[in-house]
This record gives structure tokens, sequence and C-alpha cells, in this order.
């Protein structure tokens, strides 16, 4: 999409759009209905069995998609003022393009809030990765289809693409559920189960979702105001982050949410040590992004992105937003499950409220900080704002719960310690040493040169890395380097170099 399209203005109307329709998107509140309904699944199917937990479901996710329908009907008809408000620093012809764009995606979402529904009764039956699984693929063919159709249809082989995914993802994901002997009833209620009830206790989050959806627009319409293509290199390195926190830390937020609600129930004290085991997974991942990731993320989107589209000074301000979303990915990750243990233990209500009021502040801080500081604004709002996240849960876990509060574990912090050498590398080396600088060529012998600054910077990273987890008692890291030494050895045996 970035070589394609780069961060043209019909690019920019292409982010506004479909910021717009998130905003939408994330007012049906599909992971809150997740939050409130899978603990009362597992409940349920434990005490009344799995045939009538489904049954429970199956009127929800009806009475959910009936309403989809309803609420999207209304926001086609109010597109046009909502597109106004959304891109202020846009001109009248921009905005036009931004309402058609958005009108298009209107049944895309409509598909998204649907799969998503789909995947609380996957979660909630154990099937982890399977729905994940078919996200990837439709993903796979949505590409296919823009690389063919993107030289003829221009922007909207972006709207072609993302209707293939999500397609794909819904066909995958009922299959999936009908060969597991999931079969969906067409009920509109069921005995002892009030869909209202659940619609209730999420309308304790509907603050919360309002307050973060402002948040969004509010952002949105401040980066229009910013001279240049800032809108459009801030929604790629968001987009970037949100695919890789997709495939690495949802799952791990997913699984500990099922579960904690299943310890809760069954075995409360064993709950302490699932949550040090999700903090320390998120450590890992930590690692190996700050290792990795970081040193060679310039040469890496160069290589990648580098076109007449997508020039050096875009690259280099993708980079700025990226490495601030990545570096706070632990602090993102603990907020997560200080959230969700929130949930789980009974206190949606208090959690919520406190993350209303923290995305309040967020919302009104935007606009001041990107006008007074601009990138550095729109940077600093990222960080302050997935720390302020992270507080939120942790402030109402110290209040309600401390006898679950658990820190990040001492392997945790060794981990982040190990990753400390790394992250200088990212910014030393490059400034040292100017022919390991991406310099925003982008002839083929460039790209390959990029390749190899970034294979480079990247081997640099994890063998620092990896030499300071060996020397601090990483047990993970020393697993791994006596395995592929190992694995060296045989290697060398078998072609007689080696006793």
């Amino acid at each position: 999409m970035a070589w394609f399209f780069g961060t043209s203005v019909r690019m920019q109307c292409y982010f506004s759009a479909a910021t717009l329709l998130a905003v939408v998107q994330k007012g049906f509140m599909v992971g809150q209905f997740s939050d409130n309904f899978l603990p009362e699944y597992v409940q349920r199917r434990e005490v009344e069995g799995t045939e009538k937990a489904d049954r429970c479901f199956a009127a929800l996710y009806n009475h959910l998609i009936f309403m989809l329908v309803v609420m999207s009907l209304g926001v086609f008809v109010l597109m046009p003022w909502i597109g106004e408000l959304i891109a202020p620093g846009f001109s009248d012809d921009q905005q036009k393009l931004v309402v058609l764009l958005a009108k298009c995606f209107l049944p895309m979402m409509c598909m998204t809030v649907a799969n998503g529904h789909l995947q609380l009764i996957g979660n909630a039956r154990g099937w982890f990765g399977r729905f994940e699984f078919y996200g990837l693929v439709g993903s796979a063919v949505g590409l296919v289809l823009l690389v063919v159709s993107a030289r003829f249809i221009g922007i909207w082989s972006l709207i072609l693409s993302q209707g293939a995914t999500q397609i794909v993802l819904y066909v995958g994901s009922w299959s999936y559920l009908r060969r597991q002997g999931y079969r969906h009833a067409w009920i509109w209620s069921e005995p002892g189960f009030s869909v209202w009830a659940v619609v209730g206790r999420v309308g304790v989050s509907s603050l919360y979702v309002i307050a973060a959806q402002s948040l969004a627009f509010s952002f949105n319409a401040a980066l229009t105001t910013l001279p240049g293509t800032t809108l459009a290199v801030y929604k790629y390195a968001e987009n970037l982050y949100a695919r890789v926190g997709s495939y690495f830390m949802r799952p791990v937020s997913v699984v500990f949410f099922t579960d904690a609600a299943v310890l809760a129930h069954r075995h409360p004290l064993q709950l302490r040590a699932r949550i040090s085991e999700a903090l320390y997974q998120y450590g890992l991942m930590y690692f190996g992004v700050l290792i990795v990731l970081f040193p060679a993320l310039p040469n890496i989107l160069g290589a990648l992105w580098g076109s007449p589209r997508y020039l050096l000074a875009d690259i280099q301000q993708t980079t700025l937003f990226a490495w601030c979303f990545f570096g706070m990915l632990i602090v993102d990750g603990a907020g997560g499950i200080f959230r969700r243990l929130n949930i789980v233990m009974g206190d949606m209500r208090w959690v919520y409220e406190a993350m209303t009021l923290q995305q309040i502040g967020m919302a009104f801080a935007a606009p001041y900080l990107v006008a007074d500081w601009g990138v550095a604004g729109a940077a600093w709002l990222l960080i302050l704002n997935v720390l302020g996240m992270m507080l939120a849960g942790l402030v109402i876990l110290i209040w309600r719960r401390p006898q679950f509060l658990v820190f990040f574990p001492l392997r945790t912090w060794k981990l982040v310690a190990a990753a400390i050498l790394p992250l200088v590398v990212a910014w030393v080396v490059p400034a040292w040493v100017p022919w390991l600088r991406y310099t925003g060529h982008f002839g083929f012998l460039d790209k390959i040169w990029s390749c190899a600054q970034a294979a480079m910077l990247g081997g640099l990273g994890l063998a620092l890395g990896l030499g300071v987890g060996w020397l601090i008692g990483i047990d993970e890291v020393q697993i791994g380097i006596r395995r592929g030494r190992a694995g060296c050895q045989q290697v060398l045996r078998r072609f007689g170099l080696a006793a």
C-alpha cells in the first residue's frame, strides 16, 4: 500500500475515511461485548453445558447484527456532516472524496464487526489462532488483488482488497465453527438469559468508547492541519503496529482473558502465577522487537516503501512514530493485562470510568500538543496515551484488588535490560557510520543495499542483545544459544568439518 500510493493527497483522504469508519466501528463495542459476555459464557458452559452457552451466544449475536444494520443506515445518512468534522484541514474536493470513500467502506465495516463478534465464540471455546489464520489468508488474497488492480483503479483497489480480506475471514470463520460442531440458532431470546442485561453492562463502557473515539477524531483532525504528509505517515506507522499487535500481542491478551475467567471461577489462587506469565510473554516480545527491529527499522521501511511517492522525509517521520508505538509495547501489554484482570474480577465499571477520564483528557490535549509542537507533539501524545491507559488499570487494581497485583517479574526486567544496548545502537551506529544510514534512494540496487544495511544493523542488535542476555542469565537466551550451538555442530559433523 505504501509502495503503490505513498503519502499522496488521495491516500490521506483514504486514511481519513478509514479513521471515520474506525470511529463508527468502535461505537459497536465489539471488544466490550467480548469482555462482558466471555466470563458469562464460560460460567454457563461450566454449569449448564456447552449447548446452552452456545444458544445464549446466538441470541446475543442476532441482536447485535440487527443493531449493526440499523446503525449503519443512520451513519450513511449522516456521513457528509461527519466528513467535514474529521478533516477540517482538507479542501472541499478532498472532503467529498473522504465521504465517498467512507460510504464504500461501510459494508466492509459491517463485516468487520460481524467477524469480531464471531471470534468471541471461538475465543470462549479456546480455539485460539484459527480465526487469525483465516485473517492471514484473507490478507494474502487482498494483497494479490491490490497488486493486480492498483494500476487500473488506483485508490479504489484498497476498497476491493479490504473487502476480499473480510469476506475470506467471514466465510472461513463460519466454516470452521461448523466443522467444530457449532450450530448457530437464529433465535431472538433464550430462557434464563437476558440479552439486554449484557447490553446494559456494556452501557457502563459506552462512555469510554465515546471518549476513546473522541480522542481518535480529535487527533485525526489535528493531524490534517499539519503541513506535508504527517497524517499519512502516522497512519502507516499505526497500521504497522496494529498488524504486529494482532499477530503477537492480541493472542497473549485473549488467551490470558480466557484463562483468567476460568481460573477466577475454579482456582483463584493460581491467578497470580498466570498474570506473571502473561507479563513475561510481553517482555519476550519487547526483547525481540527492540534488539532486531529498532536498529534496522529505517532501512527496512526504506527497502519496502521507498519510492518517488514515499520519500526520505516520510520514511524518517514514519520511523519516529513507529519507534514510539513499539517502544511502548511492554507498557501497552501490561495495561491490557491489568484492564482485563479488573474486568474478570468484577470491577469493569471502575476501570472503564478511569479510562474514560484519561481519554477525555487526551482528547482535549491533542489539538494543543499538535498545534504547539507539531510532529513531536503527536509523538508525545502517543506515549502519554499508552502510559495513561496502563496507569488507569493499575490504579483500579491497586485500589480494588491489591492481592492480585503482580508487577513484571525479575526475569522480565532482565529482558528489558538486555534490550537497552540494541536500542542505543538504533540511534548511535547510523550516526557514526554513514554508510549504514538510509539515504532515501530507491533504485533496485539501492533497495538491495537497504536490505543489506537492515541485515547488518539487525544482526548487530541481535548479537548484542543475545550477548547481554547470556551474561545476565536469561534462561530462554541461554537455552537458545546452547541449542543453536549443538545444531551447528551437528551440521558441521555431517559434512565432515568437525569431529
